[in-house]
């Protein structure tokens, strides 16, 4: 006889392990499937950056998902703190925005103007503050401070969900979906392992989602996009006081001295896996542009992952239309981490028949094109 759960969750990444820990918590019975390791894809490869601020260009619903998202993230971490013992290493010390040329000033001085309207922090920090507060760093015209941002380890991240899943729902590794079936009543998901049913199944699975989606009728242009990045350990006493981007690249620095510098992006590799001699030598190269005292650092190790990119850049949150059964939490891109709290918020209230704030209906299945 068939196991029969409240919700089922394909895709054990952040966003599909946060949700599935969200509904245990609220009670209900949960199996979280992953076709490899809790974590072992895109998650476990981020550079772990929390920049609501940084990258979105127009205010807008998205803009004010990340904020809410990242908002949120100091008592996720603590919840997490309480139930595993891993500390997530969050910190909220903020994130440099590099000007190199006149162009990147106005852009950022747009942005600036906009955030600030909107009563979220953004400080313009002139070459002189900067070069002060970032010695490594080489010259630039200035760059946008966003002081509320930040980032956490992602490897740490994924080890404290493996935990908290582990102890509070049936998790099964290494068990690939096979086919998923819908009915009125409940759902029935086809594995390697055998077949499962649930009043509900949420689909999680990153760049993989596109094959899931089409079994539920969705014609999808999720995609993977790879990204290469390496971690660096400088010379003792050279560290950055926060996290540094610009259109080159990012540098993340890590409790334990290290730096993610990151990261590449390659629309075109399919699901591929390869650290190439050639990102790597972007990495480098952008790393002597940024900080050029930090060139001799020595390299710890290089590493890649596939992120779910599609043609919006926008997630996909909440039921199909025509239904509830089968719920997207997909295309989350470059904001995974960020957004896994929310993502799992959104999920919650919509099976508990909470109804949604107007601010999150823009990522609904119901009201986006699936299809774009």
């Amino acid at each position: 006889m068939k196991r029969l759960y409240d919700v089922i969750v394909i895709g054990g990444g952040v966003v599909g392990a946060t949700t599935a820990w969200r509904l245990a918590q609220s009670g209900r019975k949960v199996l979280l499937l992953e076709r490899n390791k809790i974590g072992s894809e895109a998650s476990g490869a981020a550079a772990g950056m929390l920049g609501a601020q940084l990258e979105v260009g127009s205010p807008g619903p998205f803009f004010q998902l990340c904020i809410e998202s990242r908002n949120s993230y100091p008592s996720f971490a603590a919840s997490l703190l309480e139930e595993t013992g891993i500390d997530v290493q969050l910190v909220q010390n903020g994130i440099l925005r590099m000007a190199y040329n006149s162009d990147e000033v106005r852009e950022l001085d747009q942005q600036r103007a906009w955030q600030t309207d909107l009563g979220r922090r953004a400080r313009w920090w002139n070459e002189d503050t900067l070069s002060a507060a970032e010695p490594l760093l080489a010259p630039a015209l200035g760059a946008l401070l966003l002081p509320d941002d930040g980032n956490l380890s992602a490897p740490l991240l994924t080890q404290a969900l493996a935990v908290a899943t582990a102890r509070r729902l049936d998790v099964l590794e290494d068990t690939e979906v096979q086919q998923i079936i819908p009915s009125a009543r409940q759902v029935q998901v086809d594995t390697v392992l055998g077949s499962y049913l649930a009043e509900h199944v949420v689909i999680a699975t990153g760049a993989w989602a596109k094959m899931l989606l089409a079994q539920v009728g969705v014609s999808s242009n999720i995609y993977p996009v790879k990204g290469q990045m390496m971690s660096i350990r400088p010379r003792p006493g050279l560290r950055l006081g926060r996290t540094i981007f610009s259109r080159h690249a990012y540098l993340v620095p890590k409790r334990d001295g290290t730096i993610v510098v990151g990261a590449t992006e390659d629309h075109h590799a399919g699901f591929n896996h390869d650290v190439t001699v050639g990102n790597m030598a972007f990495l480098t190269s952008a790393l002597e542009r940024m900080a050029p005292k930090l060139t001799d650092s020595v390299v710890v190790r290089s590493w890649t992952g596939l992120r779910p990119g599609s043609p919006t850049g926008l997630p996909l949150i909440g039921p199909l239309p025509g239904g509830d059964r089968v719920i997207l939490a997909v295309g989350h891109f470059r904001n995974g981490i960020l957004l896994a709290p929310v993502t799992a918020e959104m999920i919650l209230k919509e099976l508990d028949r909470v109804a949604w704030p107007d601010l999150w209906r823009i990522f609904s299945p119901a009201v986006s094109d699936p299809m774009a």
